[in-house]
């Protein structure tokens, strides 16, 4: 049973003509490859992002960016919207897509994960229709340092002139390639076969999915060694005392 929904929200009502679809029930084009890259990335992101809630984070969520038309549709593994309104998340939560003209905007940032079978289209027939919907910035990940792309890591703005042009990505004494995302706020390095985002503000790595598991998993387990210790220092205290009690009623 789908709940009711209300009329509108702010000046925005839901409309209800043409049928956008939220899924095409197919898996990522090279799913066992892709996933781990997937959950790992648009989890940091959007935990990053979580105390922002004018920012919107989605990965594989189809963005439909021609009014009328439900063939015209893209889906970015990542994608980061700032300054989303009110109106914007209720279209979103409506529908569960993106639609460019009820959201207002594009958005502001896409990323693409190279695999074998997406690498040519990422860097030919989707950078010219990206540029083209207006996204602010295009950014391509290769987990495999080159293989697919030709190079690990790179990072486009859209200009004036309506074309990407590239950000710079430059080498550290490690030999990560890395480069600024304005729009994120945050360093983009390949390290290890992984993409990971440092935050310049704070001077502090971005922690993936896995290593905020591990992360309370840690806790948690201090936590237990902690009550452990807890109660074998009361059981012990509590022996002592009971001790204390009968040799001094051994003595009286």
């Amino acid at each position: 049973m789908t709940a009711k929904l209300p009329a509108s929200v702010g000046n925005w009502r839901f409309p209800d003509d043409v049928h956008y679809p939220d899924s095409d029930d197919e898996p990522l084009p090279d799913g066992r490859y892709q996933e781990p890259y997937f959950s790992e990335i648009v989890g940091t992101v959007r935990e990053h992002f979580s105390d922002r809630p004018n920012v919107e984070v989605s990965g594989n969520t189809f963005i439909y960016y021609e009014e009328g038309n439900p063939r015209r549709f893209i889906s970015p593994d990542l994608h980061v919207t700032l300054d989303v309104t009110a109106e914007g998340f209720a279209s979103m939560d409506y529908r569960n897509t993106y639609l460019v003209w009820e959201i207002g905007k594009p958005a502001d940032f896409v990323l693409e994960i190279a695999s074998e079978s997406t690498a040519r289209r990422d860097v030919t027939e989707k950078r010219v229709l990206y540029a083209q919907i207006g996204f602010g910035e295009y950014w391509r990940f290769d987990g495999t340092g080159g293989d697919f792309y030709g190079e690990a890591l790179v990072g486009e703005y859209l200009g004036a002139d309506g074309q990407y042009h590239r950000f710079d990505i430059a080498h550290d004494h490690q030999g990560r390639p890395h480069g600024y995302s304005p729009t994120l706020g945050l360093w983009l390095y390949w390290e290890d076969n992984q993409l990971r985002f440092y935050d310049p503000a704070t001077g502090i790595w971005l922690r993936t999915r896995s290593e905020e598991r591990a992360g309370r998993e840690a806790a948690e387990a201090a936590q237990q060694a902690a009550e452990a210790a807890r109660q074998a220092a009361e059981t012990r205290a509590a022996e002592l005392e009971a001790e204390l009690m009968r040799l001094r009623g051994e003595s009286a």
